[in-house]
């Protein structure tokens, strides 16, 4: 039996979005378990792994040496994208970042406009990446909560496009529209209202002018978040009775 690599959960869940046959590159690869599993299952031909830093991408290396994948393997020491080149990959893969991070990766790189599959992950500052992702060229398409041990992540899909302006929840959550439908998203958007809830009491009685417009914008998102938490709640409720029905 041909061994493998067994992903954690967002991992995993990345690699089930990278088409079938796509040269993909992954972005900031550390061990290379994304590439080196998707190989191995036999999903892609050819990946190029890169990294900012020699010690990662040394245990890149390592990783594609003991599987053997060395001529489908190649290692680029770069930061972001900026030792590929337009058209080397058709699926790029950028996880574990801040959403900032991942912005300024892409604002270096224009040419993932055309044509390929962005698979992004932030870790933190998503509002500020759908934001600029909106205002440069870039629609998300599919989005999922996906959760690992006590944290959430999001996983956004996303393509060269036209993307209409986000509402302050739809830079938090994402754009309904975009979810897919799947049991943990109510738990997930229960638990960014109460973070939420936190920071508003946070700033209630915060006399500085820079947190009248952050309070402002907090408040608008908790209305919209509340209301979409009763809307999924009515739909799992709605679910479960079919179910039983047909039962």
């Amino acid at each position: 039996m041909r061994q493998t690599i067994q992903l954690t959960p967002r991992l995993r869940a990345a690699a089930d979005w990278v088409p079938e046959g796509a040269v993909l590159c992954d972005v900031g690869t550390d061990h290379a378990h994304l590439p080196t599993a998707l190989l191995l299952e036999g999903k892609i031909d050819r990946a190029i792994a890169s990294d900012i830093r020699p010690g990662p991408l040394g245990r890149a290396g390592d990783t594609v040496r003991r599987f053997g994948l060395e001529e489908q393997v190649e290692l680029r020491l770069c930061p972001g994208l900026e030792g590929i080149a337009p058209g080397e990959a058709d699926a790029v893969t950028i996880c574990g970042m801040g959403g900032e991070t991942i912005l300024h990766i892409l604002e270096a790189a224009p040419w993932t406009k055309q044509g390929v599959r962005l698979i992004l992950q932030p870790q933190r500052s998503q509002p500020e990446l759908r934001r600029w992702l909106a205002a440069n060229g870039y629609a998300v398409r599919r989005e999922r909560m996906v959760r690992e041990g006590a944290r959430w992540y999001a996983l956004l899909l996303v393509e060269g496009g036209w993307e209409a302006p986000l509402s302050p929840a739809e830079e938090l959550a994402g754009r309904p529209a975009h979810w897919v439908r799947e049991p943990e998203r109510l738990a997930a958007l229960r638990a960014l209202a109460e973070k939420n809830r936190r920071l508003l009491r946070g700033l209630e009685y915060s006399a500085k002018p820079e947190d009248i417009p952050r309070r402002a914008w907090l408040l608008q998102a908790q209305e919209e978040l509340t209301r979409w938490i009763e809307e999924e709640r009515l739909r799992e409720n709605q679910d479960g009775k079919e179910n039983s029905n047909l039962k």
